[in-house]
């Protein structure tokens, strides 16, 4: 398991109620709680702020993180990509083994925690910032320090689940990418269109749709934030989110290239065989070596349409556009609340 899932598995609950527990309850509303009630002593206040809209949409993304990064090693387990491998097992710790690798995971959390801390501190410096996680070390009273210690707790669980998702996607990708450059055990193409290799473009596609959902509420995040940004969080936050999508775009388009190379080099090599049967036959005149066997005449027109048929990517070419629409979608509403904000519209 990844660090989140061995984060949340400690607390012995079914897994979507502990995401719900860490990210929602304990280091979301509980520390709103302290933090609101440290600032005033009336209570009313303090509640008000922990049910805020854009602190709920942060709850909701650390839950959410959580259980993404859950999401995606379970679709990789249930593909089972071990029998395409000639070493089976043992090719498929080899390749996928890094996904649960302990010292990586710890360092892309530390990378994760130090950035955003320090993002959001300056953007509260800055005056604009009103975000949940915000650790304020200055002297006060001894709850709010308790307040402070528990928000940098709260910091660190919820970076956990952020750097989860963007590491699970990664490695799993990175994955795919090896594997499709592996010696691969391909089912012929007479009998699948897709060489057999559909449950990993349906693999990659899972990995896509939840680390865009995963962006996707960090958009919605900002959406609904009250606070009119400053350079400092255009900058910051923005270029941090542009980043995520950039990343998911790139990840998944290269992690299925090898396989779509192979692909298309397994149909031209299958057209360049049936070429050779086919030309004594439609040579004008004829060939006089050529069958004339209506059995084999039918063969070829099927094997010319079996090997028309053979795709060239392990998905439906469809699915591509629809996720570039969700993808642009995304930039394009993030974009545009840039604009608004910035040109006060």
């Amino acid at each position: 398991m990844t660090l989140a899932e061995r984060f949340i598995t400690a607390f012995r609950l079914p897994y979507p109620l502990g995401c719900v527990l860490v990210g929602v309850v304990l280091f979301g509303i509980v520390d709103a709680l302290l933090q609101g009630y440290s600032t005033t002593p009336n209570v009313g206040i303090a509640i008000a702020y922990a049910v805020a809209p854009q602190n709920v949409m942060v709850y909701l993304l650390v839950a959410y993180s959580f259980y993404a990064a859950r999401y995606m090693r379970g679709k990789l387990e249930q593909v089972r990509l071990a029998p395409f491998l000639p070493d089976r097992e043992v090719g498929y710790t080899r390749i996928f083994g890094l996904v649960s690798a302990t010292r990586p995971q710890v360092l892309t959390w530390a990378l994760f925690l130090v950035t955003l801390l320090l993002a959001t501190n300056a953007s509260a410096l800055s005056g604009s910032g009103s975000g949940t996680f915000v650790f304020n070390a200055g002297p006060g009273s001894a709850l709010e320090f308790v307040s402070g210690i528990f928000s940098l707790v709260s910091y660190a669980v919820a970076t956990l689940g952020l750097s989860s998702v963007v590491w699970t996607y990664s490695t799993i990708s990175r994955g795919i990418h090896r594997f499709g450059g592996a010696p691969l055990t391909l089912r012929p193409y007479y009998e699948d269109a897709f060489l057999g290799l559909k449950p990993v473009g349906s693999l990659a596609l899972s990995l896509a749709s939840a680390y865009f959902g995963f962006i996707g509420f960090i958009v919605l995040e900002l959406l609904i934030s009250p606070a009119s940004p400053s350079v400092v969080d255009i900058v910051s936050v923005g270029g941090f989110v542009g980043g995520l999508i950039v990343l998911g775009l790139v990840m998944f388009f290269v992690s299925l290239n090898t396989l779509h190379r192979r692909m298309a080099g397994e149909k031209h090599a299958e057209r360049g065989r049936l070429r050779e049967k086919l030309s004594p036959i439609l040579q004008e005149p004829a060939h006089p070596m050529a069958p004339k066997e209506i059995g084999h005449l039918f063969r070829l027109d099927m094997q010319d349409r079996k090997v028309a048929a053979m795709a060239t990517w392990p998905f439906d070419v469809g699915i591509i556009g629809r996720l570039s629409v969700i993808a642009f979608s995304v930039t394009a509403i993030l974009i545009s609340r840039v604009l608004t904000l910035v040109l006060r519209i």
